[in-house]
């Protein structure tokens, strides 16, 4: 099977690994080092403002553009019209251009991931890296003046390589996850449902409880008990272990930021809501019912 086959390949290239170490310190380190405006820059990169991650938006961009390219270079080898040429060119300078931003926002949501996701993350991000420099000298050599036909090789090989890249991106999402919003399979309460005993509930607290089979986030202010998913929606970390920050609960795993009480993402690496719940308090029962003003997509 050739998912197995690539896959099993990618384990053995040991090297991936101080590679991908030395990456995600970099990419770490290079947000860390801005401090604050570099949290916000990160969380813009992820796409939270969006509510959808923002790197596969940008990445229809350069292999649309390098589809056109390839069709165009080949356009021109039959005919040799110089227009063919020159649109080809262009749509080469978009597809770089466009790639620059995939290349950014693809290694900040990777420098989250690890184990395997990290690994095959890694393949996929040095592929493409390979890919934008190939584009980049066969665009410098059209420019100028130099070998067309070599120039169209050096696309031609390119574009083989972003379809192999393009194939590892579609495996992470796919096959391990990566993205996925982790909420989308867990059944939630859409009739009022007991979670937990009122008595154990302790004031200014983070505290788990179940709901079936879903996890549930209480968070008790005064007379108000908030509920939200417990389960942080970008790669599953549990919120009940977080830190308050405030109003906001922060994930232990990748410190995506959630409003305790509405569920509203306000820190990436996350891009999508908890969901949020209507809380009641029935014979010394906390009971808990998806609330209809939920910014959870499912």
């Amino acid at each position: 099977m050739l998912s197995h086959a690539i896959n099993r390949f990618i384990d053995r290239q040991r090297w991936l690994e101080p590679v991908a170490d030395f990456l995600q310190k970099a990419v770490g380190g290079f947000y860390k080092l801005l401090g604050a405006p570099g949290h916000g820059l990160k969380t813009f990169i992820h796409g939270t403002w969006l509510g959808h991650p923002l790197h596969p938006v940008i990445t229809d961009i350069p292999l649309g553009a390098w589809t056109l390219a390839v069709l165009f270079d080949i356009i021109y080898l039959f005919n040799q019209r110089q227009g063919w040429s020159s649109a080809a060119d262009v749509t080469i300078l978009i597809g770089i251009v466009a790639a620059l931003g995939a290349a950014v926002t693809g290694y900040t949501d990777w420098n989250e991931t690890v184990d395997r996701e990290r690994r095959v993350g890694i393949a996929h991000g040095l592929i493409n890296t390979v890919v934008l420099v190939v584009y980049l000298v066969s665009w410098l050599i059209r420019l100028t003046g130099g070998s067309r036909g070599l120039a169209i090789v050096l696309a031609f090989i390119g574009y083989a390589l972003v379809i192999c890249a393009a194939y590892l991106g579609g495996e992470m999402v796919f096959s391990i996850g990566t993205g996925v919003n982790h909420h989308a399979w867990q059944p939630v309460p859409e009739k009022f449902t007991k979670v937990l005993l009122e008595g154990r509930m302790t004031e200014g607290m983070l505290v788990k409880a179940m709901a079936g089979d879903t996890p549930i986030l209480l968070f008790k202010k005064g007379d108000t008990v908030c509920a939200i998913s417990e389960t942080c929606s970008h790669a599953g970390g549990p919120l009940s272990e977080g830190e308050l920050l405030g109003n906001l609960v922060q994930c232990p795993w990748h410190a995506s930021r959630f409003d305790i009480c509405t569920g509203q993402v306000r820190g990436g690496p996350a891009t999508i809501s908890q969901v949020r719940y209507e809380t009641r308090i029935q014979n010394g029962q906390i009971e808990v019912r998806r609330s209809e003003d939920t910014l959870q997509p499912n």
